[in-house]
């Protein structure tokens, strides 16, 4: 306070230490990923990340899988999770007609004391494969005794012979069906509608027409690379649906 007035100067630094008190956080509150069926085991499907606000210890996250709320879900067979770095892997093969979702929930943990931790939810979708054929329900092609249809000689055009019908295990375009009549006895004779499996009578029939006729149906996906199966018809022209056609 004299004057001339003297001074001097010391610089302090004040070193702030960290505390605990921010826990990790994931940077999205659910994930979703995506698997295709008839994958190889330990395929890695996705990664979930937190980050932590810390420093040192205190921010060093470790990942893990938490006990699923579903009793039913065996998640331990299903998937996994690198600690480190929040990979996950896919343990088996999935089978989309088995399983076509299921979710989970993963915690991320930091190593401060106490330890601070926050969870994220994962829904994982199973992609659909085709990897079905498709089934003939009708008629049924079990090597029993064919089913044989009738149709009255005085049928006009158009005639609804039978319906081939078909199912496919998989899913979306992968269980369009189409059907096509691949062989007959008579070509011309009968025609397949594409879509719904009807066989009908492609013109009128004659007295020249044999009577016993077996055809073919291929009956086929929409999926890359397509799958198909066939379907064996017997039809009998009769004048009539007496008793005596019947046995």
């Amino acid at each position: 306070m004299g004057t001339p007035r003297l001074k001097t100067e010391h610089n302090i630094t004040v070193l702030v230490s960290d505390v605990n008190d921010n826990a990790p956080a994931f940077t999205q509150t659910s994930y979703t990923l995506f698997v295709r069926e008839n994958n190889s085991p330990a395929l890695h499907i996705g990664s979930v990340s937190a980050t932590d606000r810390d420093s040192g210890t205190n921010a060093q996250v470790t990942y893990s899988l938490l006990p699923p709320q579903n009793p039913h879900l065996r998640l331990a067979s299903l998937v996994s999770i690198n600690a480190d770095n929040g990979h996950l892997f896919a343990l088996r093969s999935l089978d989309y007609e088995a399983l076509q979702a299921f979710e989970f929930r993963v915690g991320a943990t930091d190593r401060g004391s106490p330890a601070l931790s926050s969870e994220a939810l994962v829904r994982v979708l199973v992609l659909d494969a085709n990897d079905n054929s498709p089934f003939v329900l009708y008629p049924l092609q079990n090597g029993s005794a064919p089913c044989t249809e009738l149709v009255p000689r005085a049928a006009e055009p158009g005639y609804l012979v039978t319906k081939v019908v078909a199912v496919d295990g998989d899913s979306g375009q992968n269980a369009w069906l189409s059907y096509q009549l691949l062989k007959a006895t008579e070509p011309g004779l009968f025609s397949m509608w594409a879509h719904n499996g009807e066989v009908r009578t492609a013109r009128l029939l004659s007295e020249r027409d044999a009577a016993k006729h077996r055809l073919v149906v291929l009956v086929k996906d929409n999926g890359e690379p397509p799958r198909s199966a066939t379907a064996t018809l017997h039809v009998l022209l009769v004048d009539g649906f007496s008793q005596p056609y019947l046995p």
